[in-house]
């Protein structure tokens, strides 16, 4: 058998402050006349909405706006958005956003060449192409921008799965970013940290997605708290939308575990914010992946600015990052399950449903029923 690494970068990038002014050449470039401009109600109304809206008119594309994109898009938001791209014949689609409405976008795409409802298409990468769409992104989590995955809450089984499909461009302006507010700067930053975290400890690692998620992990350490204090800070931005890209580009390649199917699994039934869910779950997903291979942990750890002697034992190095991780999100006040207002009988319930989400496929050493239940039960005691 051979052992081996595959690595790659899905979507070309636009990085630095103004570059949100770029869009409508760009998307001109990209040979698109008329675009639908995928985003949420809430960032319609924003300044950076209106300065991607300027430079589209202002590059003579013709617009169709959709600003109907909710938190964990859901499949009928996305059948909506589908319906308006055929009837409206876009050649392009902007995303202005964060995950949510870069996931709708890449799943609104399949359905301009492809019958819906998009249901059909969850990890069914066998669908015609659709038109160039160009990422301009307003938070620092998902790195949607720079995966091949797009997370569709499907309603008809009240869970979280998943399409395929990839950006043409993403622009990454830290203008974008410093109007979110401390609490979903922490929410997004702790996605970012958890896919990073996840990629290093992954089933089949590779060097690219390590030394990527590494950095993103040591500007998140470092930036994380500058902008959760001053969020108008341009190099704490810019750091993170880094590294939330950083991130993104190294799991997709690497792939996220366990972490992110029971954040998806609690995510889906208790309605927690994605990156609180991760950010919970990911102390005790290091213990575990250090019983698999605690060097990956330790490039974790060290990543976080730990200094280990090199006595440690796996099971220690498990346990000093994991605390570690708890320190830092007791900091940023992650608040714990139970002031959520989940009991530990509930949380514990979850455990079919962690087996079932699609990111289960991918945990380095599969665990049994009561290995799931333990590291729930632990989630709700040990923060």
């Amino acid at each position: 058998m051979v052992n081996y690494a595959r690595y790659a970068q899905l979507c070309p990038i636009i990085y630095g402050r103004g570059t949100a002014t770029l869009l409508g050449e760009e998307v001109k470039k990209l040979g698109c006349t008329k675009v639908m401009v995928v985003s949420g109600k809430h960032v319609a109304k924003s300044e950076i909405y209106e300065k991607c809206k300027k430079s589209l008119l202002d590059a003579g594309i013709k617009l169709v706006e959709f600003n109907e994109v909710i938190p964990e898009p859901p499949d009928y938001i996305v059948n909506r958005g589908g319906e308006v791209a055929r009837a409206e014949k876009v050649d392009g689609i902007v995303a202005i956003g964060g995950g949510s409405a870069m996931d709708a976008a890449k799943a609104i795409n399949i359905l301009i060449n492809n019958p819906p409802p998009i249901n059909q298409y969850f990890g069914n990468p066998f669908y015609k192409p659709g038109v160039p769409v160009v990422m301009v992104v307003t938070t620092a989590g998902t790195g949607s921008e720079s995966t091949n995955v797009a997370v569709i809450t499907d309603t008809v089984n009240n869970v979280k799965n998943s399409v395929l499909g990839a950006a043409s461009l993403g622009i990454l302006d830290p203008e974008a970013t410093i109007t979110v507010p401390p609490e979903a700067t922490v929410h997004t930053g702790m996605d970012a940290f958890a896919h990073a975290a996840e990629a290093i400890t992954a089933k089949v690692p590779n060097p690219k997605s390590e030394l990527l998620a590494s950095d993103a992990i040591r500007r998140i350490m470092k930036y994380l708290p500058v902008a959760v204090k001053d969020g108008a800070n341009i190099e704490a931005r810019g750091n993170l939308l880094l590294a939330s890209n950083f991130a993104g580009i190294a799991f997709n390649d690497a792939l996220v575990h366990l972490g992110h199917a029971i954040a998806h699994s609690i995510g889906a039934k208790f309605h927690v914010t994605h990156g609180v869910a991760c950010a919970l779950a990911l102390p005790e997903v290091m213990k575990y992946a250090a019983g698999i291979d605690a060097s990956k942990v330790k490039v974790v750890g060290e990543a976080m600015g730990i200094s280990f002697t090199g006595s440690e034992s796996d099971e220690e190095i498990g346990e000093i990052v994991a605390e570690a991780i708890r320190k830092f999100i007791r900091e940023l006040k992650v608040k714990s399950i139970r002031q959520l207002g989940i009991s530990k009988e509930d949380l514990i319930d979850t455990v079919d449903m962690i087996f079932k989400d699609p990111c289960y496929n991918f945990v380095p050493r599969e665990l049994n029923k009561q290995e799931v239940v333990d590291i729930l039960n632990n989630m709700y005691e040990n923060y």
